[in-house]
This record gives C-alpha cells, sequence and structure tokens, in this order.
C-alpha cells in the first residue's frame, strides 16, 4: 500500500481549494495537505478545516511555511499571476516539487528564472496545463500522430471566451487589467499554445498577432446605465450582462453546458431554465442532478464564499462582480489572432476572443488525407475526422468519462504529478508524454510573450531570435 503524497497548498483560492484540494478530499490515499498559506481569513480557515489542519500549521503568507522545516514533498502554488515567481523559488530552493498554476509568471525574465532554479534544484517544476490530459486533446494528438490525416498543412484552432465568462473574468475579474495580472494571450490562451506545440511535435518558427479592445468600454454602455447594476439599471431587462442574471439566475451558465451536453444531463440544464422548481424536485430522485440543482461552484463560488441567492444578491450590490461591464476598469483586449508558422511549414492561427455564445474550443486541422474537426466543450466533446479519398467519417466521442473540470483533465493531470513524483524523475520527460517540465512550458509562455509584443508593434517576430534575447 502506498502512502499519501505530503504536499502543501500556497493559494487557497478556487483553483487551490476547489479543483486540487477536493482532489485530496476525493483520495485521500494519494495526497495530504498538511498545511495552507492563504491570505484570506475565510478561504484559509475552510480549506484547513476540510483536510484536518491544525491552527499552527495554517498561515496568511507563503514566507513562514516555507521558513518551517519541509512538511513533504510537494508544494503546490495557486496564488494570482503576478504573484507566482518569488513562493516558486522559494519552495523549490526548500525541496519541494511544485505544481504551479499557469501562467508560470508574467514577465519572460521571471518565466526564464523558474526554469533554470528548478534545474539548478534538482526539483521537479510542472505548470498545470491540462488540457494535455482530457481525452479529447488526447486522442486529436493520437489522430495526428499516427498520419491518419496525413501531412498537417494548416491548424484552425478557436478559443471561445463566452460572453458571460469573459465579463467575470476579464472585464470585472482579477485578469481585467494587463499590468495587474498578464494579457489575455498569456493568461487565457498559454493553454492552448502549448496544446498546439504538443499536438504538432513541433515549435513555433515565427508570428505575428492582431487584436484590441472593441467592446467592453464606456462609449458602448446603455444610456443611463449606473456604475453598479442593481443601482436602478435601464437596462436591466434587456442587457445580457446584467449582474443577477449571469449570477444569480446562472442562465448563461446552463445555457451553455446544455449546448454540448448529452442525455439527462442535457435535459435537466435545458429545464433549469424553464422549469428549475422541478428539476430540485427530481434531484431527490436521481442525485446526479444535484450538480445541477445546488450548484456552488464557479463562477458564483469566486462572487461569494457562501454562495446563496441572498449572498450573491448582497455581492453584487458594492462588489467588483456588480459593476456594469462599460464602467469597469479593464483593459486587456477582447480579441486578439495569432497567426504562426511551424517547424515543418505548417501555418496555424490561434483565434481568441470574449464574445462566443458558447464556451468551447474549437478546431479544424487540414491534413493531405483527411480532414478534423473538433468541438471541447463544458458539456461534451468530439472529434469527426473525414477522408478525402473514401469520404468515409469517423466520429469520436471525447467527452469527458468524470465530472472534473477542464474535460476530465484535472484529476488526471493530479494523478500524472503524483506518479512523476513517486517515480523521481522530471528530466525523463519528454514532448511526447503529457505531464510537461518547466522548460517545455517556457516554450509557450514566450509564444504568448512574442505574440503580444508582435500585436503592440505590429511586427513579424522569429522565435529564434525571440528566444535568444533573453540569454
Amino acid at each position: 500500500m502506498i502512502e499519501p503524497v505530503a504536499a502543501i497548498l500556497i493559494g487557497a483560492g478556487q483553483r487551490g481549494s476547489e479543483v486540487y484540494g477536493e482532489y485530496a478530499l476525493q483520495h485521500p490515499e494519494q495526497v495530504r495537505f498538511l498545511a495552507v498559506a492563504e491570505l484570506d481569513a475565510e478561504r484559509r480557515q475552510r480549506f484547513a478545516a476540510q483536510h484536518s489542519i491544525s491552527p499552527e500549521d495554517q498561515f496568511e503568507s507563503w514566507k513562514p511555511l516555507l521558513a518551517r522545516d519541509q512538511y513533504g514533498q510537494a508544494a503546490l502554488v495557486c496564488t494570482q499571476d503576478q504573484q507566482h515567481t518569488a513562493p516558486t523559488l522559494a519552495a523549490l530552493r526548500a525541496g519541494y516539487d511544485v505544481l504551479l498554476e499557469k501562467p508560470m509568471a508574467t514577465t519572460p525574465d521571471e518565466c526564464r528564472q523558474l526554469v533554470d532554479v528548478a534545474e539548478e534544484t534538482g526539483r521537479q517544476l510542472h505548470i498545470c496545463h491540462v488540457l494535455r490530459f482530457t481525452k479529447h486533446f488526447s486522442k486529436m494528438r493520437e489522430i495526428i500522430q499516427s498520419g491518419e490525416l496525413g501531412e498537417v498543412i494548416n491548424i484552425s484552432h478557436r478559443e471561445n471566451v463566452s460572453w458571460w465568462h469573459m465579463a467575470h473574468s476579464f472585464v470585472r475579474g482579477n485578469w481585467r487589467q494587463k499590468e495587474a495580472s498578464a494579457p489575455m494571450i498569456l493568461a487565457k490562451c498559454c493553454h492552448d499554445l502549448d496544446i498546439l506545440i504538443w499536438l504538432m511535435g513541433q515549435n513555433c518558427e515565427q508570428l505575428s498577432s492582431v487584436g484590441n479592445l472593441l467592446h467592453y468600454r464606456p462609449q458602448n454602455a446603455p444610456p443611463g446605465a449606473p456604475k453598479y447594476c442593481l443601482e436602478g439599471c435601464p437596462a436591466a431587462e434587456t442587457c445580457p450582462y446584467y449582474a443577477p442574471f449571469i449570477y444569480v439566475e446562472l442562465l448563461p451558465l446552463w445555457r451553455s453546458y446544455a449546448e454540448t451536453a448529452k442525455g439527462v444531463s442535457r435535459l435537466a440544464a435545458q429545464a433549469q431554465e424553464r422549469a428549475p422548481g422541478l428539476v430540485n424536485a427530481l434531484s431527490n430522485l436521481a442525485p446526479t442532478l444535484r450538480g445541477i440543482s445546488e450548484y456552488r461552484g464557479w463562477p458564483i463560488s469566486v462572487v461569494a464564499q457562501d454562495p446563496t441567492p441572498e449572498n450573491l444578491m448582497d455581492a453584487l450590490r458594492e462588489g467588483p462582480y456588480g459593476r456594469c461591464v462599460y464602467h469597469c476598469d479593464n483593459d486587456v483586449v477582447d480579441h486578439q489572432v495569432v497567426n504562426m508558422q511551424f517547424e515543418g511549414g505548417a501555418s496555424v492561427t490561434l483565434t481568441m476572443h470574449g464574445h462566443a455564445h458558447v464556451e468551447g474550443r474549437f478546431t479544424r486541422i487540414q491534413g493531405s488525407r483527411a480532414e478534423l474537426q473538433a468541438t471541447f466543450g463544458y458539456g461534451g466533446s468530439w472529434i469527426e475526422v473525414n477522408e478525402h479519398r473514401s469520404d468515409r467519417r469517423i466520429h469520436y466521442d471525447t467527452s469527458a468519462d468524470n465530472a472534473s473540470g477542464h474535460g476530465g483533465g484535472d484529476d488526471r493531470l493530479m494523478d500524472a504529478f503524483l506518479k512523476s513524483l513517486r517515480e523521481g524523475g522530471s528530466g525523463k520527460f519528454d514532448n511526447s508524454s503529457h505531464l510537461s517540465t518547466a522548460r517545455q512550458s517556457l516554450e509557450s509562455h514566450l509564444m504568448a510573450f512574442a505574440a503580444e509584443e508582435a500585436r503592440l508593434e505590429e511586427k513579424v517576430v522569429r522565435m529564434s531570435e525571440f528566444r535568444e534575447a533573453g540569454l
């Protein structure tokens, strides 16, 4: 019988608590949290209570935690983006192997420093590139590498951020300002840039980019719109961004989920809009429906610690998530396109935007022998391959087979991280592995920084020169 990996958590917010903390609660034989550092007292105490962490092992800051003798083998760093570098460097130097939330850091120099220190100390440092661990993108890579598509000529990949997700995270939320977080192409799409590298098994040679902040600006506000939605907005009945519509009624979330869900889950999500009382009543007979009728997860868990309708309304009256989206202090782009050429000559485009009706990632790959079209959504995922010569269509259902986030990727990422710690080797992973080394993760981050430079300076960036510029 294996012993659970002893771990510490730095940052008990949504990802730290609701994803990795929940994994530990569901898999106590795999990992156990022995200490936590979190500035917010309510979050810290709630996480400590869930994981039976004693008061002397609860900290407001990571500094006194890492000054203690080492608690165990693993440190999970889940702070805000700008706060990743210092605790990760300290954890590596204190002897911990680290799982770090993406993006790894918000400047190229800090990203390189993290990689250098991980290699100098011989510690494992893995970035949470969860898309690699999904059934969907794993199957897509298998299809490409098998040669089923022939030679890959072009990839068109879209990160369709729904209008309400954009409003939540990048207009009202923590990632709304570049200086306070990171460029949106890094914060949202280092996942996607990493997955493109992994799918192709090649690096990008050159790229260019265009995009800007077009819609979420004061001049687009409805006439008479106040600073906060609940201050008597005249457009409350018609504006899609009206905060209670998004957070209390939750209809945008369930509509997006139903769009790609199947079976009972799809019917329940659709019924939540028309007859929520019925879904609630049926959940007593079908406990799986409680995930809808008693939903308390993202995004409402970010708005209020205890997201009851009453608490949500209180939070929206004066909190950041109750602000009019046209009167916020946001400055990140709401749409951006990156044009790339990879080493083998294939052309690749990444489109990211915050105006999608349905949240999801859509991929189309043109090969010399077949075409691949794929949808990766909240409720389900699939891939279809159309062969040129035979006109045969092959459909793959790549929906998650468990309820964890990111299409099942969150749980599989933790499985792989813990397995890697037990096997004791970071150097053996290559680009064919699901679990990436810090140096492999560096490449996708440098692409994001290069794309932002290309957008702002209206130029083409050669990646070989961009890599060397920081050395």
